[in-house]
């Protein structure tokens, strides 16, 4: 076996590519973290949006249903001829 002995300059190196390559691959990797993190965020938005329509138009129906009792419970005023 030979002794093989690294130079400074072959040490800078290998430590050059060792951190091209994993900055690289840290930023694809936290490129697809933020596209997963949006499409997340999106979907919660359409989530969050639908349920308060929902309960907008419920509060509208039962609003509604309250006003119709209240018409048809009142007591009906016949007109008097004089």
């Amino acid at each position: 076996m030979e002794n093989h002995e690294l130079t400074l300059r072959e040490t800078a190196r290998g430590i050059a590519v060792r951190t091209a390559v994993l900055g690289v691959g840290g930023i694809l990797l936290s490129a697809v973290v933020a596209a997963e993190v949006m499409k997340a965020a999106g979907t919660l938005m359409k989530i969050a949006a639908g349920t308060s329509l929902v309960l907008i138009g419920g509060g509208m129906a039962a609003w509604e249903v309250k006003k119709v009792q209240r018409r048809l419970s009142a007591p009906r005023v016949q007109p008097q001829l004089i």
